[in-house]
């Protein structure tokens, strides 16, 4: 087990949205896997559930028991929608639907990889400035 040099919780934070952006992004495509499948309920993530167990890796307490949809539980919740049915075959899996979402989540998993980046190269110049 290595230690990290130094703790940086602006990047501890941009992990853990990355790992919920990638998990869902998982979810996303077994949907699309499974559009033929009859009987198929479709998966996603939910962002309050994710955030909520990112806040416990980090150390964070919820401030009222019911914040964020508190569940106590310890890993990301997949739920299943079971509310709608588009089809005969009772699979409810929208191929355009599944897109647009990947895409959306493709945006957000790039747009903290951007700002991640920016932040390493700031510390990147206070490091060499610091030098001089």
């Amino acid at each position: 087990m290595t230690l990290p040099v130094f703790k940086d919780k602006v990047l501890e934070q941009m992990a853990l949205g990355l790992d919920w952006a990638s998990a869902r992004q998982r979810a996303l495509a077994h949907n699309l896997a499974n559009v033929d499948t009859p009987g198929f309920k479709r998966m996603d993530l939910l962002f309050p559930e994710a955030l909520l167990q990112a806040g416990k890796r980090l150390g964070l307490a919820a401030t009222q028991p019911g914040h964020f949809g508190a569940t106590g539980t310890n890993t990301m919740k997949l739920t299943r929608e079971t509310g709608t049915i588009q089809r005969n075959d009772g699979n409810n899996v929208d191929v355009e639907l599944e897109t647009a979402e990947m895409v959306k989540n493709a945006l957000y998993y790039n747009a903290i990889i951007s700002r991640a980046s920016g932040h390493i190269r700031n510390l990147r110049m206070v490091i060499s400035e610091g030098r001089r």
